[in-house]
């Protein structure tokens, strides 16, 4: 039996400067049409630490009929004020997966406190946000280890949750952030529903400044999910996994 629970993926919550990619870049404004999208369609948002439960078969006791879970990638100081706003406005949680190595990029203090009480978890996206599949394991691990300790600073909690680099991951890559105290890992593989042995290489829908209510509503249903499952099966899709 899998989980329906759409991840929605974000990268940066603003408008894109001289040289960034523009498709990685949802306006504040579009973000919170996508959220009102959602909204309308019945979703709720849920956090990780919920994800975890039902994974570990505690059930859906207090999910609702329709969860979603909202996760940024590549997290900073400014997607964050954007962010945090839409999602307090709706009482939504969600989760950024920042770079641990990266000061300018961690959140301040004060971030931290509105985090706290919004709900927003954060994550780690590594030390240096080097792909962990091209690394020796001793420096595979220290990406995982060291973003944790160094994010457990700054959160005043344990980090539970991880987002593989470029979403470049196999089972080594997996079996390390398990080893390394991590309770889940996002990838940038294509779908909307999970299996209990999926906690490492949870899907996740790619969330684009041109992710209208129609696009929305196709990522939500089983055919699109299907239709990624099928394609990676066929070898036809191998995004991020496995190099």
């Amino acid at each position: 039996m899998s989980l329906y629970l759409p991840i929605l993926m974000y990268h940066q919550i603003g408008e894109p400067g001289s040289g960034e990619k523009r498709d990685l870049h949802v306006s504040p404004q579009k973000f919170r049409e996508q959220l009102d999208i959602l909204a309308d369609l019945g979703y709720r948002g849920v956090g990780p630490d919920d994800l975890v439960r039902a994974l570990k078969g505690g059930g859906f006791q207090g999910f609702p009929e329709r969860p979603v879970l909202i996760s940024l990638d590549d997290a900073n100081g400014r997607a964050l004020d954007h962010a945090l706003a839409a999602l307090a406005e709706r009482s939504w949680p969600g989760i950024g997966y920042f770079v641990a190595g990266d000061p300018a990029t961690l959140p301040s203090l004060d971030q931290v406190n509105t985090l706290n009480h919004v709900g927003f978890v954060i994550g780690s996206h590594c030390m240096t946000h080097r792909r962990l599949t091209e690394l020796s394991p001793e420096a595979m691990r220290a990406e995982l280890v060291d973003s944790r300790r160094r994010l457990e600073v700054r959160a005043g909690y344990p980090i539970l949750h991880l987002a593989y680099p470029y979403g470049a991951f196999s089972g080594r890559e997996a079996a390390a952030a398990r080893a390394a105290g991590y309770e889940t890992a996002v990838s940038v593989q294509r779908g909307n529903r999970h299996r209990r042995s999926d906690a490492f290489r949870l899907r996740r829908l790619p969330m684009r400044p041109d992710t209208d209510a129609r696009k929305l509503r196709r990522y939500l249903g089983r055919a699109w999910h299907l239709e990624h499952v099928a394609k990676e099966r066929l070898g036809l899709d191998r995004r991020g996994n496995r190099r």
